[in-house]
């Protein structure tokens, strides 16, 4: 299996305002998609890891939150203990489960992360 990891940080309102479909469903533009799988259609410059193993992309997504969290607002970043967060996502990944997180941050800002399993 390959773990695909994407990133995408911009705008609230591309990913919950009323152009959300067009900007998002439109996969040849760098915004992330409406369903998870289509992250591997949208441009490949959103791609920042390939993982090999579960471990790895989970590793990667530690990173990814730790960079970021202390821009969520507080109870996103606290509301599920460390340990539960990524033991959970490493349940999924294992189990070959698409991973898909999205965080309003500060300042009208969103991030957006996935991870996609493929054979």
């Amino acid at each position: 299996m390959a773990f695909h990891c994407f990133l995408w940080h911009g705008d609230t309102a591309t990913v919950q305002g009323a152009r959300r479909d067009s900007l998002c469903g439109d996969l040849s533009m760098a915004t992330p998609p409406v369903m998870t799988r289509d992250w591997l259609k949208k441009p490949q410059s959103m791609l920042e890891r390939k993982a090999s193993t579960p471990e790895d992309a989970v590793s990667w997504l530690e990173g990814v939150f730790d960079q970021y969290a202390p821009k969520m607002a507080y109870s996103q970043a606290t509301a599920t203990s460390r340990e539960d967060r990524f033991a959970c996502a490493l349940g999924a990944l294992k189990g070959g489960t698409d991973l898909s997180w999205g965080f309003p941050l500060l300042g009208s800002k969103y991030l957006a992360v996935a991870i996609v399993v493929s054979n």
